[in-house]
């Protein structure tokens, strides 16, 4: 079968060869009585087309949708790829004709029941639907065409239900300009409900990191919202799950940014008010602070299903790192003591904190020192903008004596001459 392309150009109209082509998938499902059925209401409305010459497709284009459900079940299992090759162009002739609309909530309903039509059954032929969903989504170049982001959302769903989520992955990192694209079209619930479901698709992929990330795109969105609706069930336990994965993933260090959500700020008002304040103790806690937290919360490690070995770990390079801060050396005794570890093992943990980028630079190993060119920092706050106003105060005034000193050297050479 070809491909549809063009309109009213070969010996036969491209709509006719695929009115034609769907009589026989009809007559083979259905019998001669659908068949026969179907040429009719065809042949009426095409009829119409022709005689009105205002090429206004719709109804053919509504008339193919209604009989095209049955398609996917159409497939033999014997030379399966002809048919499904069939099926493509056949459905490439439809979005062909969904262009061609003039009617926007025509063109809007349409699309909707295609989105609907290609993700109905994810068993039957899911990785066609899927390319039919992505065809669909690709039809229209406009980026801020309004149900470009349903379509979107149909891939995504479908995609995750099917088992074939990965295929969506590389997608995703143009998520974000996609999003400002579709701002006009977009409600608030529907931006935070995108998040939240490629979060939880992420996680049954164990990817936890990636699943965090999209997490905190949503506990965003909260920002200033009402207590009422951050208090949901929903929300809740979509912010415990967010606070355990910065405790448990080892490479988030990075808590401030979290604290500051309303969502995670109102934990302090229910029983799970300990979670906030762990979370504290990795901002600007030590290892005595974790040590105390755990002596007096004896039960919070197995009731939140944490690893207290793998939070003690992190204490330490997070303490680690605060050490190393502002200097430009520091002894491995005061390592040792900082992160409460034997004298032993303190090369082993600087290692993991310069490997891991807590801290940038090496050992000194015959004056038992930590030369460090810079340490990660662990919040951002008044003392650490005065700390950075007296660096750059000392990078400007030092600057300015080399440019002084240029300029005098200059001037004595001229004076010479």
């Amino acid at each position: 079968m070809a491909t549809y392309i063009n309109y009213g150009e070969g010996e036969e109209d491209a709509t006719v060869q695929g009115a034609e082509w769907l009589q026989q998938v009809i007559q083979t499902q259905h019998g001669p009585d659908a068949e026969k059925a179907f040429t009719e209401e065809f042949q009426a409305v095409f009829s119409d087309l022709e005689s009105t010459r205002q090429y206004n497709y719709g109804p053919v284009l509504d008339l193919f949708i209604q009989h095209s459900e049955d398609l996917f079940s159409a497939i033999p299992e014997a030379r399966g790829e002809d048919r499904v090759k069939e099926i493509e162009s056949f459905f490439a002739l439809i979005l062909s004709m969904l262009e061609m609309l003039d009617d926007e909530k025509h063109l809007n309903d349409s699309t909707h029941r295609l989105c609907t039509l290609f993700s109905s059954n994810d068993e039957q032929q899911p990785e066609l639907r899927l390319r039919l969903l992505m065809m669909l989504y690709n039809t229209f170049n406009n980026p801020d065409f309004p149900v470009r982001y349903k379509v979107f959302k149909s891939i995504v769903d479908f995609s995750a239900k099917a088992g074939l989520f990965d295929q969506v992955l590389p997608y995703l990192e143009y998520l974000d300009s996609w999003m400002v694209d579709w701002e006009p079209y977009l409600d608030v619930e529907e931006k935070r409900t995108l998040y939240l479901d490629i979060a939880h698709y992420m996680r049954s992929m164990h990817k936890r990191l990636d699943s965090f990330n999209h997490l905190k795109k949503y506990h965003k969105l909260f920002q200033d919202e009402e207590a009422s609706v951050i208090k949901q069930q929903k929300v809740m336990d979509s912010t415990i799950q967010l606070v355990k994965d910065a405790i448990q993933l080892p490479s988030v260090i990075q808590f401030d940014d979290i604290l500051t959500f309303d969502t995670v700020k109102a934990l302090s008002e229910t029983k799970h008010k300990n979670l906030l304040e762990l979370c504290s103790t990795f901002l600007s806690g030590s290892v005595g602070d974790l040590t105390k937290f755990h002596e007096k919360n004896g039960k919070f490690f197995d009731e939140y299903d944490l690893s207290y070995p793998d939070a003690m770990s992190k204490i330490r390079l997070l303490t680690l790192a605060t050490l190393a801060h502002g200097k430009s050396e520091i002894e491995l005794d005061q390592v040792a003591e900082a992160i409460q570890e034997e004298s032993d093992n303190v090369e082993r943990w600087v290692v993991r904190a310069i490997s891991e980028g807590f801290i940038d630079g090496r050992i000194d190993q015959l004056n038992h020192k930590v030369l460090v060119k810079s340490a990660f920092q662990r919040k951002f706050e008044k003392e650490e903008w005065k700390f950075l106003d007296s660096k750059l105060t000392q990078w400007i005034n030092n600057l300015e004596s080399v440019i002084k000193f240029i300029g005098d050297q200059k001037t004595l050479k001229e004076g010479a001459a």
